[in-house]
């Protein structure tokens, strides 16, 4: 009996030897397994951080550019409230009557110059408004011209013209040569536009 209990022991201690033998990679694989899933969850994390990084910077710079885009609104807005001197103001604009005259072109270039263009006439108010800066049969240069396509009259802004204001048979383009528009001052401000050649000397009126 003694002799068959020692040769149990002695392959209980074999056995004992392999379990701790298979039990050790176990642990490593654990642990690799664990340190593995550790560095996934930390590039997760950064890449998830990244995106929010991103997405906030790209909404930083929107509200940005909104930011600048309402100040420079409020700057033109500032500046429409008090027109300069020799300018007239209606509404959010500033009107500028020339005491010289030029031709349609060189009078545009003289508009820019001043920060503005020639005019565009777009409502019934801003019509009468022009109408009484005017001196009696005073003719000027509005911002109409149909140069590019004959009987296709534009705003100098690239705007199609809707509401017109023409004298009684016109435009005519008389002689073949009438492509710029002029407010001609009436009594009455419904008919005062006409048609006349762009190299004639007159008065203009700038807006800005």
């Amino acid at each position: 009996m003694e002799i068959d209990d020692n040769i149990d022991n002695y392959f209980l201690s074999f056995d004992s030897v392999d379990f701790q033998q298979q039990k050790r990679p176990s642990r490593r694989a654990t642990v690799c397994l664990f340190l593995l899933c550790a560095v996934l969850l930390a590039g997760n994390i950064a890449q998830i951080i990244y995106c929010i990084y991103n997405t906030l910077k790209k909404e930083k710079e929107q509200l940005q550019t909104k930011h600048n885009n309402l100040q420079r609104e409020k700057e033109e807005l500032q500046t429409r409230m008090h027109c300069q001197t020799d300018w007239r103001k209606l509404d959010t604009s500033c009107y500028f009557l020339s005491t010289t005259k030029k031709n349609w072109t060189e009078s545009r270039k003289d508009c820019i110059a001043r920060g503005g263009d020639l005019v565009v006439i777009d409502s019934w108010d801003e019509q009468v408004f022009l109408n009484g800066l005017l001196q009696t049969h005073q003719n000027a240069w509005i911002g109409l011209s149909d140069a590019l396509n004959e009987g296709t009259w534009t705003w100098v802004d690239k705007t199609p013209v809707t509401t017109t204001y023409w004298q009684v048979g016109q435009p005519n383009n008389f002689s073949g040569g009438q492509d710029c528009g002029e407010i001609v001052r009436k009594s009455s401000a419904t008919q005062t536009w006409n048609d006349d050649g762009c190299f004639a000397q007159q008065t203009w009126i700038c807006e800005n």
